[in-house]
């Protein structure tokens, strides 16, 4: 990224400012070039590179990409349904928040941008007129970066890039004598200028880092699309171009002429016919050559099978699903005999595994969000949050049929009640449709309250208590 030496036109500012700036900017730039690499794969639009050996010149720039890093990406991702903040007392509110912000949509491309990237942005701020209140905004590690600090555990720093060229702004969130302070610059003419500043002296930064796949020596994430997955996708991009190679010159079935001249092969002016032409003729009839010795004897070659192609491209496709922990049945190679439900379950068991695990990480972001959506909003977060928490929808998607046969023995057996709302997760109920039939609950006991009463003998005469 380009944009850090034009920040010495930035008027207005300090010098400690103007480094925190240019660092933010450094660090974005600094991962630019791998996170377009692993969007790149996400999308298919990789370019896969060449040995230059078997491919002929004019075959070279075809391109044949596979899309095995977005079914890596999404069949993990798809088992990540976020379903907000649940509390079996009170929710201070949030449950607005996440349907305001439209959460149940949004989080799902925070999820993809963390699986990819191994790290993302959410953002929490003061929403404008006509927007929700607290906003809740995800930024992609493309155009935003964050500095971590491992003592507190968040953010001590973050900076977000909008726009390009004239009018581009740079969002900077600092902490100053441990006080909040966001920070938005604009660029108009050649020049930076602070175009607003927002003291709002919050005890930490608004901005949450969703990380993916964190450990000890590397707690900012990592993606999804590991190199040993780039490498089995370029190794398929190159086979497929192999297999593109054969279809056009091996497997048109090959026609051989014995004891035939060339002058054989003309057309009706005499003119001597394409090799094209020829070898398209449906029937050709050949004269004795002069002298009458053999005649003339044509046989016909076997065309190439791409057999050899697609069993290399599946035995990549193996070692990617083993690699990602999903079946290698989502890469489309199916087998004649259809597996069992619990042989699906059971080959699933990695991938479910790893989404409980990726819960539990993204969880615990969508909690420091829900406390600064708190503080943006209220200006304290209560002492008894920790009551809340990340609701998911289970990670093993069980049919219908067996998720209610499972709550009907638990209910049976007294574990849980029947109007939980853990009963009605096990059921696979979204939290409108609960919220639904809790309100139906109410209504069918409210007219059953009026109908007692409708029914009761009026007593004449009766006393006035009171």
């Amino acid at each position: 990224m380009s944009i850090a030496p034009v920040f010495l036109n930035l008027v207005g500012v300090s010098e400690d400012e103007r480094l925190f700036i240019e660092r933010g900017v450094s660090q974005i730039g600094r991962y630019r070039i791998a996170n377009e690499e692993a969007l790149s794969f996400l999308e298919g639009s990789f370019v896969a590179q060449q040995f230059g050996i078997s491919i002929p010149p004019s075959m070279q720039g075809v391109q044949t990409p596979t899309g095995w890093g977005g079914t890596v990406v999404e069949s993990l991702e798809e088992r990540l349904d976020w379903q907000g903040w649940h509390s079996e007392e009170d929710d201070f509110g949030l449950s607005e928040v996440y349907d305001d912000n439209s959460l149940d949509v949004e989080s799902g491309m925070t999820h993809i941008d963390a699986l990819t990237f191994g790290v993302t942005l959410v953002g929490v701020g003061t929403g404008l007129e006509g927007e929700p209140h607290p906003l809740i905004t995800a930024h992609s590690p493309l155009s935003a970066t964050g500095f971590w600090d491992r003592r507190t555990r968040r953010l001590s720093g973050a900076l977000a890039v909008d726009g390009v060229g004239e009018g581009k702004t740079v969002t900077a969130y600092r902490l100053i004598d441990g006080r909040g302070e966001t920070t938005t610059y604009e660029l108009r003419n050649g020049v930076w200028r602070v175009l607003e500043r927002d003291q709002h002296g919050l005890p930490r930064i608004p901005v949450v880092m969703v990380p993916n796949r964190i450990r000890g020596s590397r707690e900012t994430g990592r993606s999804e699309i590991t190199k040993p997955i780039r490498y089995y996708c370029e190794a398929a991009a190159r086979t497929l171009l192999g297999m593109e190679v054969s279809r056009e010159f091996y497997n048109t079935p090959k026609v051989v002429a014995l004891n035939v001249a060339e002058s054989a092969f003309q057309n009706a002016d005499g003119s001597p016919a394409s090799q094209w032409s020829a070898v398209q003729g449906r029937v050709w009839t050949l004269p004795p050559n002069e002298e009458g010795e053999q005649a003339p004897d044509v046989k016909q070659l076997p065309a190439a099978s791409p057999a050899p192609y697609l069993e290399q491209v599946k035995g990549y496709a193996t070692y990617v699903a083993a690699e990602a922990g999903i079946p290698v049945t989502q890469f489309g190679f199916a087998t004649d005999n259809p597996p069992s439900a619990d042989a699906i379950r059971a080959q699933e068991n990695r991938l479910v595994k790893r989404a409980e695990r990726r819960q539990t990480i993204f969880g615990r972001a969508w909690l420091e969000v829900g406390r600064l959506a708190l503080l943006v909003r209220d200006g304290e977060i209560p002492d008894t949050y920790n009551t809340i928490t990340a609701k998911w929808r289970d990670a093993a998607t069980p049919t219908r049929a067996a998720a209610a046969d499972e709550a009907a023995k638990l209910i049976g057996s007294g574990v849980l009640p029947a109007d939980s709302t853990v009963t009605y997760d096990r059921v696979g109920l979204s939290p409108a449709e609960q919220r639904q039939v809790e309100a139906d609950k109410r209504r069918v006991a409210g007219r059953a309250v009026l109908n007692r009463v409708a029914a009761a003998p009026v007593i004449p005469n009766a006393p006035v208590v009171g």
